[in-house]
C-alpha cells in the first residue's frame, strides 16, 4: 500500500505546502511525481489487472480529459482548459494506483487509514498553529478558518474526506487499541476542524452520507459509538470553535486552536477506554442483529422526531418563501452565532448563470473553465466566481451533455463495487462508501473538484474501496506499455506548463512562451517588466489576442494605452472590458477618469 500512501502524503503537501492552490504550476510537480510513481508500479511486475468496470471508469476519465483538451478551441481561457484536462488525468492516476497495488483487505484498510491520517494531521496542525503560531487572525476569513487553504469550504473538505475512514478504523474491533484510540482522536480533530471552518455544504454532505451509511451498512451498530463520541465532543466545544466568527479576536482564535487540541486528546483517551471495553464485551450474532435493527429504528425515530419538532416549532405559513428569499441574497449583517446558521450566499446567481449557459450550449458547453468569464458577463452579484460551485453544473455548462455523461461514468462506475462490498461488511469499502458519498454531495454544492488537495483523497478512497479481490496479473506487455504512457504523460504534459511558469518568474520570457504557447502569463510578466508604456501595451496586446474574452486583460491593456497616450484605443479597450463585465466598478472608474487629451 506504499504507493497509495505516497499519494495520500501528496494530498497533504498540496494542502499544507501549496495551501490548496488551484494554479497549475503549484500542483503539476505532484502530478509529475504521481505519473512517475505509476510507471514504477507498472514496471515492478506485480500489478493487478483492473476489472472491466474499472477500466471503463478510467476510460471515462481519460475521455473527459480529452474532451476538456478539445474544448481549448472554444474556451475563453485555453490555458485553464488545458490545466483542467491535466487535473483530470492526475485524478485518473490517483484512481488507478490503488487498483493496481492493493491486493489484500489489510492493504485496502491501511490505504483508507492513510487518507484519514492526512486529514487528521491537517486538523491537528491547524490546532497547533492557531494556538501557538503567529498572526493567527490572518488564518481566518470572515471569522472562518482559512488555513492552510484560503477557501474555507475547501479547507473543510480536506478535513471531512477523512472523517468516515477514521470512524471505521475506530470502530473496528480487530485493530490494536492504540490504533483505535488514535482513529477516534483523528475523527474528533477532523470534526472540530470542520466546525472551525464552518462549511454549510460540509454539514449537509456529512449528514447525507451519515443517513446513507447508517441506512445501508450492516456495520451501523459498530460505527455508531465512535460517531457519537466525535460528534458529542465537537458539539461541547461549539462556542469556542465558532468564537472567531463572532469576535475575530486573536484570543478567541487561540482558544479555538486549544479546543481542537484538547478535544483530540480527550477523544484519544475515550477511544482507548472504548476499545478496552469493546474487547471485553462479547455479543452473540442474534444480539448484534437485534441491536443493529434497534439502532436503525432509533435513527429513523430520531429523524421523525426532528421532523415533528421542526413542523411544531419552526415551520409556519410562508416559511419556505422566506428561506428561498434568504437563500438568494447574502446578508449584510448577522446576529447568528456562526456562519452555519446563515442561509444566504451567491449560489443562486451562480447556478442561474450556469444553467443559462448550459441551455445556450447544450451539447459541447462553453469550453472548460469558461464559466468564470461567462459569469462576469451575466452576474447580478458582486461575486467573481471562477466555477459554478457544483461539479455537475461545471460539467454541464462548460462541457455540455457530452462532458456530463463522461463525468457521471467516471464517478458512478467505480462506485458500484464499493457499494456491493460495503453491503458485505467490508471495512475498507465502508470507509470508501461513506467518504465518497460525503465528497460527491459536497462537490455538488461547491467547487472542491478544482482543488487537487480535495479531489486526490476522494479518488484514492474509491480506488481503495474497489481494489483487491480475485484478480489476474497485468500482462507484462500491457504493464510496460502503460509505464511508457505514464512517463510520456509526465514529461510531455505535466512538465512544460510548470517549467514555463518557473521561467516566467525568472524573466526568461522567450523560453516560457515556447514551452507553453497557451499561457498568457509570459506576456503579462513581460508587460510588467517593460521599459516603456508602449512596450507594455504591445505585450498585453499579444495576451488579449490569446484570450480576448478575459476582462482583466482588456482592462490592463486599456490602462497601458492610457499610460502610452493612446486615448482612443484606451477607450475602446475599457468599453470592451465593461461589455465583458458590466458590474466591475474599476472599469467604470477608469472610463470616468479617462484623460480628455493626449497624455505625454
Amino acid at each position: 500500500m506504499l504507493p497509495t500512501a505516497a499519494l495520500a502524503a501528496a494530498a497533504w503537501g498540496l494542502a499544507w505546502l501549496e495551501t490548496g492552490s488551484t494554479r497549475g504550476p503549484d500542483w503539476l510537480p505532484y502530478a509529475f511525481l504521481a505519473a512517475l510513481l505509476l510507471a514504477v508500479v507498472l514496471v515492478s511486475g506485480a500489478s493487478a489487472r483492473p476489472h472491466a468496470r474499472e477500466l471503463a471508469a478510467l476510460a471515462a476519465l481519460a475521455g473527459l480529459a480529452a474532451w476538456e483538451a478539445l474544448s481549448i478551441s472554444w474556451s475563453a481561457v485555453p490555458s485553464l482548459a488545458r490545466d483542467e484536462a491535466l487535473l483530470t488525468l492526475f485524478y485518473a492516476i490517483a484512481l488507478l494506483v490503488p487498483l493496481l497495488t492493493l491486493r489484500t483487505s489489510a492493504d485496502r484498510l491501511l490505504a483508507t487509514a492513510a487518507v484519514a491520517a492526512v486529514a487528521a494531521i491537517l486538523a491537528v496542525g491547524d490546532g497547533l498553529v492557531l494556538r501557538f503560531g503567529s498572526d493567527q487572525a490572518d488564518h481566518f476569513y470572515s471569522g472562518r478558518l482559512s488555513f492552510p487553504i484560503s477557501y474555507p469550504n475547501a479547507q473543510a473538505a480536506v478535513f471531512l474526506i477523512g472523517f468516515w475512514p477514521a470512524v471505521v478504523l475506530a470502530a473496528r474491533r480487530g485493530s490494536p487499541m492504540v490504533a483505535r484510540a488514535l482513529a477516534l482522536a483523528g475523527a474528533t480533530a477532523i470534526a472540530s476542524g470542520w466546525l472551525t471552518a464552518q462549511s454549510k455544504g460540509g454539514i449537509v454532505a456529512i449528514a447525507v452520507s451519515a443517513a446513507l451509511l447508517f441506512g445501508l451498512s450492516p456495520l451501523r451498530l459498530r460505527l455508531l459509538p465512535p460517531t457519537l463520541v466525535a460528534a458529542a465532543l465537537t458539539a461541547l466545544a461549539y462556542r469556542s470553535l465558532t468564537a472567531p466568527f463572532r469576535s475575530e479576536s486573536v484570543a478567541d482564535v487561540e482558544h479555538a486552536g486549544a479546543a481542537i487540541l484538547v478535544l483530540t486528546a480527550a477523544a484519544a483517551f475515550v477511544g482507548l477506554v472504548y476499545a478496552l471495553l469493546d474487547r471485553r464485551l462479547e455479543l452473540g450474532p442474534r444480539t448484534v442483529r437485534a441491536a443493529g435493527i434497534a439502532a436503525l429504528a432509533l435513527f429513523i425515530a430520531a429523524v421523525a422526531a426532528g421532523a415533528a419538532l421542526f413542523f411544531a416549532r419552526v415551520y409556519h405559513e410562508g416559511w419556505v418563501g422566506e428561506k428561498w428569499r434568504a437563500f438568494k441574497r447574502v446578508p449584510t449583517s448577522t446576529t447568528t452565532s456562526s456562519h452555519l446558521l446563515q442561509l444566504g450566499s451567491y449560489r443562486y446567481d451562480i447556478w442561474r448563470v450556469a444553467l443559462h449557459e448550459a441551455g445556450r450550449h447544450p451539447l459541447a458547453g462553453i469550453g472548460s473553465r469558461g464559466f468564470g468569464p461567462a459569469y462576469l458577463h451575466e452576474r447580478h452579484s458582486p461575486d467573481t466566481a471562477a466555477r459554478a460551485h457544483s461539479v455537475e453544473l461545471d460539467a454541464l455548462s462548460e462541457l455540455g451533455v457530452v462532458g456530463l455523461v463522461l463525468l457521471a461514468c467516471a464517478l458512478v462506475l467505480p462506485f458500484v463495487p464499493v457499494v456491493a462490498r460495503m453491503r458485505g461488511r467490508d471495512p475498507a469499502a465502508t470507509a470508501a462508501f461513506a467518504g465518497g458519498s460525503y465528497w460527491l454531495v459536497h462537490a455538488s454544492a461547491d467547487w472542491i473538484w478544482t482543488v487537487p488537495a480535495c479531489g486526490l483523497p476522494f479518488f484514492l478512497l474509491i480506488g481503495a474501496g474497489g481494489a483487491g479481490g480475485e484478480r489476474r496479473e497485468l500482462q507484462r506487455g500491457a504493464a510496460l506499455g502503460g509505464a511508457v504512457v505514464a512517463v510520456a504523460l509526465a514529461v510531455v504534459a505535466f512538465v512544460p506548463p510548470w517549467l514555463s511558469a518557473r521561467l516566467t518568474d525568472r524573466g526568461q520570457i522567450h523560453w516560457a512562451r515556447r514551452l507553453d504557447p497557451l499561457s498568457v502569463e509570459p506576456y503579462v510578466a513581460e508587460a510588467a517588466r517593460a521599459p516603456s508604456p508602449r512596450s507594455s501595451a504591445t505585450a498585453l496586446e499579444a495576451a488579449v489576442r490569446k484570450e480576448p474574452r478575459v476582462v482583466e486583460l482588456r482592462y490592463d491593456l486599456g490602462l497601458a494605452y492610457v499610460q502610452a497616450g493612446k486615448k482612443k484605443r484606451a477607450r475602446q479597450e475599457l468599453l470592451e472590458a465593461r461589455r465583458l463585465d458590466p458590474r466591475e466598478p474599476r472599469i467604470a472608474e477608469a472610463l470616468k477618469h479617462l484623460p480628455k487629451r493626449r497624455v505625454r
